[in-house]
């Protein structure tokens, strides 16, 4: 029996944040461990998310999934946040929900609503620079389209922040790298395939990355080496 072709896709984003001895230096890794044809499905995978990557809820002094909370604290990038936790060293993570058309078709045979097949993510984040404070914050994460081959993501991402309808080419950017034919990223970040700035202190970061399932090794031994 074919499943219903739905007309979205939920992803579940993954946000680590570790802050060094220096709190200017903030280094972030961004995983998407699933995507999923329906939202309940996809809170039911947000909210396991940590749990699947072999962290126990009292690891954390701060776990919260309150969405009041989240307002209160004004927390940066509330739009679909499940999780908020935070670890005994102060790193922080994430978990989010992002929602995109679901252009593919794709469906699921799977119990848990989540789409098997090896998908590849555009995903635009928005820095902005505090030069007085000497910080920089990020403002918004979102996975601009979905694909099932690397470089058909690649040619997509290479559109996400111009536009010659509105005008906006490389030249009204500051600032704008992007990555070569043969090369993975621009010199700003793993995967990171374009980078624009503004005048006004705001970096836009495109990457094009792939889904990755958590296990408890492989995210131990990335938050291990964070920072």
């Amino acid at each position: 029996m074919t499943s219903k072709i739905p007309e979205n896709l939920y992803h579940v984003l993954l946000t680590t944040t570790h802050i060094n001895k220096n709190p200017n230096n903030i280094i972030e890794t961004l995983r998407i461990p699933g995507t999923y044809t329906s939202l309940l499905a996809a809170k039911a995978a947000a909210h396991s998310c940590l749990y699947d990557a072999g962290y126990e809820r009292d690891f954390f002094p701060t776990y919260e999934t309150s969405h009041a909370i989240f307002e209160k604290e004004n927390l940066p990038d509330r739009l679909g946040l499940a999780i908020y936790a935070v670890a005994p060293d102060g790193t922080t993570f994430r978990v989010r929900i992002d929602t995109t058309p679901n252009k593919l078709q794709l469906t699921t045979d799977l119990d848990d609503g989540r789409v098997s097949i090896p998908l590849y993510y555009v995903v635009q984040a928005n820095v902005e620079y505090d030069a007085i404070e000497g910080q920089s914050t990020v403002r918004e994460v979102i996975v601009q389209s979905t694909f099932t081959e690397y470089l058909q993501g690649r040619e997509y991402a290479r559109s996400v922040l111009l536009s010659e309808q509105d005008g906006i080419l490389k030249g009204s950017y500051a600032a704008y790298v992007e990555a070569g034919e043969e090369e993975r990223d621009c010199g700003y970040g793993e995967n990171v395939v374009v980078h624009a700035s503004s005048d006004y202190g705001v970096n836009h970061l495109v990457s094009v990355i792939r889904n990755q399932e958590l296990g408890s090794v492989i995210l131990a031994e990335a938050a291990m080496r964070i920072g």
